[in-house]
């Protein structure tokens, strides 16, 4: 009848929420970049850091905020 998710199912938004991101553990930039032919080497786009870390989107706005003293994302979609 409706197309809303139960209390068990979780919404695109919810979803789409919990897929880890990669980011610069240095400046904190989502622009993380693979080097061709090689998988396991990443580098931020931003700095050239190749320190990368995997968090949630919830925990990198955090630290985003707390590093920056401002939020990045815009979360009133």
């Amino acid at each position: 009848m409706s197309n809303l998710p139960t209390k068990t199912e979780k919404s695109p938004k919810e979803e789409y929420n919990n897929i880890p991101v990669y980011y610069c553990k240095e400046c904190l930039s989502l622009k993380v970049m693979r080097v061709i032919g090689m998988e396991e080497a990443c580098y931020c786009d931003d700095c050239g850091c190749t320190v990368i870390e995997q968090t949630s989107i919830e925990e990198w706005k955090q630290l985003y905020r707390k590093k920056h003293g401002f939020t990045y994302l815009n979360s009133t979609y």
